[in-house]
């Protein structure tokens, strides 16, 4: 326990992630709760697969009992783990120290060798030269003559291993050949990563294998020869390593960004793949790509293009929303009259809250030329009214004057739509309801006389009846009385003015607990057209077919706002009625 490693990460699971040590076979378990510093919620935000990462063992644990018993290891990723290291990224460090256990265990066969008798065959060698290494390769046997030991040993040169294995090469013989054993055991040792010009011929290079590769990903080989103990040469040995480590950190710090950066590319990619898949990319467009293939599925679907239109006023791209109005305009068919004007509609919007009044008026002529011109006005009128009402609700007090310019606006408008469709109600109606909203009530009434100049003798019953009814929800009540009771004077067969005036009554009448209040005003009113006693003659100027229709309405009233006593006075009045026609009659 206690000691550092490098691996990658096969698999992460919901607990942890399993590390696979580099040049071993060992796969071990780093928990949760041992892969940060602070909480993690999902491991998988932070780990993937092939993720290079250093480990340090925990715990090594003893799992069963007797012949059974296994050794289990638990791993650590925590980032204080590893602050007392000068650098955690380098590996020269720990490639020098597998390089000087090399060196120990070379010096160690070649100890063996002299010691050993001339009899001893290659076989022996070859043991001893396995148990002191622990490493695969080959080693050139020696004759089984006496004469085999005087010659020459084989320089050993032991490089730096990879993650695919050692490499060997085979080097030409030295020029001192006749030195003694000694001289070629210090020659065949291995010096520091950087004294790369100091190697000794070899006769004979062998596959070794000294441990764990702490190096980076992809390792460069390197020659090197046993340290001689000079101190000026170790001193350079380590200015070098020190440049050697700044420099391996930063292309290790380059090269994770990179691999970040693919690695999340790559999973934006799969997100991507995936929602055109299953079709969430057509719900939520993202992208100008994706607004265009929706586009050309359902090229005559105002929905798109106006959302297409807000994707461009999202970037701040108002001439871009223009020109994608524009096409719809040319794309959709010319059948498609609500859809092409959903689509002016918002190109009005638009130009009312981004552009300038000429732009306004330009539009506005171009949308009456391909429209309904009526419309096309009506949909302005309403877009100011909405302007006027946000700038009522704004409480900056810096805004005053703009909003006396939205309001001097929607007058203009207003009036320009009404002396433009001055025979058409509606455009009256929604001019009545601007005024009335905004607590104008003069300047409504002097209009509603205005308008009753302009619009035809049909049209007065019903434009009179609804103003009355925007009196009651937007004016005064009693505004609304007036003028519904004098309409039902002039016109006293008109059930339908009757029950309009009866649900405003309840509705906008006032307090319902009270008989002043709307409740006992809807009561009061049936009773006065249904009792002869309020009509100046004892016989009913409505027709009996007409009776049963407001008996009923009273009916339902009663058993919706009153009580039992209430239904059997409806019922009671029904009764007199009948007996009232049957005896005139």
């Amino acid at each position: 326990a206690g000691s550092k490693h490098k691996g990658f990460i096969t698999r992460v699971e919901r607990y942890g992630v399993f590390v696979k040590l580099d040049h071993s076979n060992i796969s071990a378990l780093a928990h949760l709760s041992e892969c940060s510093d602070s909480f993690v919620k999902n491991i998988s935000d932070f780990y993937d697969p092939g993720d290079r990462v250093k480990a340090i063992v925990t715990k090594v644990a003893t799992i069963g009992e007797g012949e059974k018993a296994a050794k289990r290891i638990h791993l650590g990723l925590k980032a204080s783990y590893f602050e007392d290291d000068e650098d955690s990224d380098s590996s020269d460090d720990s490639d020098e120290e597998g390089e000087e256990d090399a060196d120990t265990d070379m010096e160690s066969v070649n100890d063996d060798d002299d010691s050993s008798s001339s009899s001893s065959g290659s076989d022996d060698d070859d043991e001893e030269m396995k148990d002191a290494t622990n490493v695969k390769g080959s080693v050139s046997n020696h004759d089984d003559s006496s004469d085999d030991e005087d010659e020459k040993k084989a320089n050993i040169d032991i490089r730096k291993p990879t993650k695919q294995g050692t490499k060997v090469e085979k080097s030409a013989p030295s020029k001192d050949g006749d030195s003694d054993d000694d001289s070629d055991s210090d020659s065949s040792g291995s010096s520091s990563d950087d004294d790369d010009n100091d190697e000794n011929g070899s006769d004979q290079v062998m596959d070794t294998n000294v441990g764990f590769d702490w190096g980076t990903d992809v390792p460069k080989p390197q020659t090197s020869t046993k340290k001689n103990g000079n101190d000026s040469s170790s001193d350079s040995d380590s200015d070098s390593d020190d440049d050697d480590d700044k420099g391996a950190n930063n292309n290790t710090h380059k090269a994770r960004k990179k691999k970040a950066s693919q690695l999340s590319q790559e999973r934006t990619i799969r997100q991507r793949e995936a929602a055109l898949a299953d079709g969430t990319a057509d719900e939520n467009p993202e992208t100008s790509d994706d607004f265009e293939r929706l586009l050309a599925h359902s090229p005559n679907s105002s929905q798109i293009w106006i959302r297409y239109m807000a994707y461009h006023l999202s970037l701040a791209d108002i001439e871009g929303a223009r020109t994608v109005a524009n096409r719809a305009f040319e794309r959709m068919e010319f059948r498609q009259e609500k859809e092409k004007l959903n689509v002016w509609t918002a190109l009005l919007t638009l130009e009312l809250k981004y552009g300038s009044a000429d732009s306004l008026k330009e539009v506005i002529e171009r949308a009456s030329k391909q429209n309904n011109p009526k419309q096309v006005h009506l949909r302005v009128c309403e877009m100011m009214e909405r302007e006027v009402d946000a700038a009522a609700n704004s409480t900056a007090s810096s805004s005053t004057s703009s909003k006396a310019d939205v309001i001097r606006r929607a007058d203009e408008m207003f009036t320009k739509t009404t002396l433009k469709f001055k025979s058409k109600k509606t455009v009256w109606l929604a001019h009545f309801k601007y005024l009335l909203n905004n607590d104008r009530h003069e300047e409504a009434h002097a209009l509603l006389k205005r308008s009753l100049k302009s619009l035809p003798l049909y049209k007065h019953i019903f434009t009179v009846s609804k103003f009355g009814q925007m009196e009651f929800e937007f004016g005064s009540p009693e505004r609304g009385r007036t003028i519904l009771d004098a309409l039902l004077a002039r016109h006293p067969k008109r059930l339908d003015l009757l029950f309009v005036y009866v649900d405003k009554e309840i509705k906008f009448g006032g307090d319902s607990t009270k008989s002043s209040g709307g409740i006992g005003l809807a009561r009061a009113l049936f009773k006065r057209v249904i009792n002869p006693s309020f009509k100046s003659s004892s016989k009913s100027t409505m027709s009996d077919k007409q009776m049963k229709s407001l008996f009923k309405k009273w009916y339902r009233f009663e058993e919706e706002h009153g009580n039992n006593d209430s239904c059997e006075l409806v019922k009671a009045e029904a009764k007199a009625y009948v007996e009232r026609t049957t005896s005139a009659s």
